[in-house]
């Protein structure tokens, strides 16, 4: 990474910053292994449970500032159409922000694996 970050050992959120090309096994849809190495603000990749696309923050918190939300919602509506929603689903890792994606209008098969690059 180019720059510090507040990880957690043990955290499986964290898990995706520290070593992203060990631990994201689901599609990635933004950004590349390669960007996100460089920059780990956010990633949105498929949830391993729930199958469904989530947004996960580069930094072991709870919450996140409006710059942020903004990026994270720039890309989201880029990817999965202006309508998408998110929702706070923080059942089993309460101390890591992310959101999963409630309602989506663009087809996930039709995008891209940005793990495979």
């Amino acid at each position: 990474m180019s720059y510090e970050t507040f990880l957690v050992d043990g955290c499986p959120l964290c898990n995706i910053f520290k070593n992203p090309r060990k631990y994201i096994n689901t599609k990635l849809y933004y950004p590349s292994i390669e960007e996100l190495e460089k920059n780990p603000d956010f990633v949105i990749l498929e949830c391993e449970s729930c199958k469904v696309p989530m947004v996960v923050i580069g930094e072991h918190t709870t919450s996140i500032g409006r710059e942020q939300w903004g990026r994270v919602l720039y890309q989201c509506r880029r990817l999965f159409g202006k309508a998408m929603r998110l929702r706070l689903r923080r059942r089993k890792i309460r101390d890591h922000w992310h959101a999963h994606l409630d309602y989506w209008t663009e087809d996930l098969n039709s995008l891209e694996d940005l793990r495979c690059l």
